[in-house]
């Protein structure tokens, strides 16, 4: 076959081949580009039923345009030949992947199977049931991109099953037990496939086997398998949850639409600091053992900062503190910081009181791992490392329980960059910034800057309400009994005056009104000179759309001093909540994938808010962003 010319295409090598068909990279000779030619074996294309299946394959991918589906090009008949043309995916099935890795990391798994769900999800809207969902059939580019191929099972949800010579059809292994049993399936047969995919990714195991097709189909009917977690047990407790749902024998326990199962993984990943996208599975599919190096430093790094915040919390975070450390060491058994704490702590911990003693959460793990072989290692500490912290589910603050979490306050400071003290502990986060999910009642923030006054604040969270925190930090240089304000102070009087007069410049981007001491002078653009006196002076440029520019500055006897300063601009935040999802442009730029955890941080004014789901109308309006407030927006799209 290879070299041959089929009507425009020219066989050039293949790729794979299967019970039914073998693939060929080809040439599109027309428009001279690669292509995927699907080639039924000669001695099925005498056989009707899978004339009819491949017809079938050809004609329900064809209807189905979506990033996440194989894009059909051409079929026909050239001969005895049946063909079918498709784009080419320069990458490798997820079979292939799965053959080298045997497992595949938690974050790059939950990246694949969303984008998985939502090629389903659009071929479950078109009323297209897909019926044959299998790592062979996941096809996985270099540049991330992940495709579902071979709908030559599909079938509208209202036609009667498909069979081929009175037999089931199906890969054993993914079916689900509706369609093991020979019964009519919906959308929801589907979402079991994915979910036993989903289990093999994690795990490394298919939740079914049997020697043969029979033992298989048996297990799949009346065996429970273990759970993820059961089966590694280093996989989080939620993601753990959501395949065992996806598997529930009753399709009416599963999940009901794939288009839930996405959501529940983008909020779990979220929640659990899992953010990972195309270019990530992109670097993993072409380099897994780099791409794994390169993470693992990552989380080395995430999970030492976890183990300093649980530490600096006192008696009741000292198992996750014990915990965080440990994960350190096995990602890096040579961090002697690391080493250090854990000791401290173990060591306090047998001494304290049983009173105190922290009551021991269900999942923590005490792990203990010799890493010997380096390529092997890496992938053992993956699952490690992508098992993320069931027990947590917090703000970066660190604050409460989320049963609890109610309230929003957004921290701004003049200058910025203040480190924030939240409740007493460090959050290692810097003003500006935006902490969510705060328990009702009275809170302390206290911001710390080097040549800078503390500040501290009391507040409270009444409901699901806004807190904003505004604070023009003091100079150190300011008197010990000059009252902290968290407004801009009265102006001052000129100070340090020597005899003399010197000048000043100024050039803003864009403009601004110049203060000199608290008093108005000018608003930019001038051309002229500031005549003012030697000495210090303080010089505020203000601009509402921007943040305050605030100096003091020695000025020398007859000297010009030139100021050009480009404005930072205000930011305010977005919260967005889009029903059922969307995909999210701000200004005709692709922002991100609803559900989105944090709110959306947008410099202050104007901005166009886009929001398209293919299967919804497209939402387009112009939002209004204040500096340091927080816009909500709760959008429920309308269907086509």
């Amino acid at each position: 076959m290879v070299n041959r010319r089929i009507r425009n295409f020219e066989i050039k090598e293949l790729i794979a081949t299967g019970g039914m068909a073998a693939i060929y990279k080809a040439i599109h000779v027309t428009l001279d580009r690669v292509v995927a030619v699907k080639i039924l074996h000669g001695h099925l294309a005498q056989d009707k039923d899978f004339i009819i299946r491949f017809e079938r394959e050809a004609k329900a991918a064809a209807n189905l345009q979506h990033e996440n589906i194989v894009n059909i090009i051409d079929f026909g008949q050239e001969e005895e030949v049946y063909f079918i043309a498709m784009e080419y995916v320069d990458g490798k099935s997820l079979k292939d992947l799965l053959n080298q890795v045997k497992f595949i990391p938690q974050e790059i798994t939950l990246a694949i199977v969303r984008e998985i769900a939502k090629g389903l999800g659009y071929a479950h809207q078109k009323g297209i049931v897909h019926r044959d969902m299998k790592p062979a059939n996941i096809l996985i580019g270099y540049d991330g991109s992940v495709k579902i191929a071979d709908f030559g099972l599909a079938q509208a949800q209202d036609l009667t099953s498909i069979t081929v010579t009175g037999a089931i059809v199906g890969t054993p292994a993914y079916m689900s037990p509706e369609q093991a049993a020979g019964k009519k399936v919906d959308n929801r047969s589907d979402i079991f496939s994915l979910g036993v995919m989903f289990y093999e990714m994690l795990t490394g195991e298919k939740p079914f086997k049997g020697e043969n097709y029979s033992a298989v189909i048996h297990e799949i009917l009346t065996v429970t398998p273990p759970s993820p977690i059961e089966a590694n047990p280093l996989i989080s407790r939620d993601i753990s949850t959501i395949i065992e749902k996806m598997l529930e024998k009753d399709p009416d326990k599963r999940y009901q639409s794939i288009e839930e199962v996405g959501e529940d993984i983008t909020i779990k990943a979220r929640r659990n600091r899992i953010e990972t996208g195309r270019k990530e599975i992109g670097e993993f599919v072409k380099a897994p053992e780099q791409a794994m190096e390169s993470l693992l430093q990552k989380r080395k790094q995430y999970h030492y900062e976890r183990g300093i915040y649980y530490m600096n919390l006192g008696y009741e975070k000292i198992d996750d503190a014990i915990v965080e450390f440990e994960k350190v060491l096995l990602i890096d058994p040579n961090e002697i910081k690391a080493k250090e704490y854990l000791e401290k702590l173990k060591k306090k911990k047998e001494r304290m009181p049983e009173e105190k003693r922290p009551v021991e959460k269900a999942g923590v793990r005490k792990f203990s791992i010799s890493i010997t072989h380096a390529f092997a290692g890496l992938f053992v500490l993956a699952i490690i490392l992508f098992a993320l912290i069931r027990f947590l589910s917090t703000t970066k603050s660190g604050s409460l329980s989320p049963t609890h979490l109610t309230g929003t306050v957004v921290v701004n400071s003049f200058p910025s960059g203040a480190r924030i003290i939240f409740d007493g502990d460090s959050t290692d986060r810097f003003t500006p910034a935006v902490f969510e999910g705060l328990k009702t009642g009275e809170h302390r923030i206290e911001l710390k800057k080097e040549g800078y006054k503390s500040y501290v604040q009391n507040f409270e969270i009444k409901g699901n309400d806004t807190v904003n925190i505004n604070v023009e930090l003091i100079s150190e240089v300011v008197k010990k009994d000059t009252p902290q304000v968290a407004k801009p102070p009265p102006p001052k009087k000129p100070s340090t005056i020597v005899e003399g007069t010197s000048f000043l410049k100024v050039k803003v981007d864009p403009w601004a009104k110049i203060y000199i001491d608290g008093s108005y002078v000018e608003t930019t653009p001038i051309a002229k000179n500031i005549e003012l006196s030697s000495g210090v002076h303080n010089v505020r440029l203000e601009n509402p759309n921007f943040k305050t520019w605030q100096r003091n500055i020695k000025f020398k006897p007859g000297e010009t001093v030139e100021l050009n300063v480009r404005l930072e601009p205000h930011e305010g935040f977005l919260k967005l909540v889009v029903k059922p999802w969307a995909d999210v442009y701000i200004d005709g730029k692709f922002y991100e994938t609803t559900p989105i955890g944090q709110p959306i941080r947008l410099s202050a004014g104007q901005h166009t808010l886009k929001l398209i789901n293919p299967l919804c109308k497209p939402y387009e309006e112009v939002i209004l962003i204040k500096p340091n407030q927080v816009l909500k927006r709760d959008i429920e799209l309308q269907r086509k």
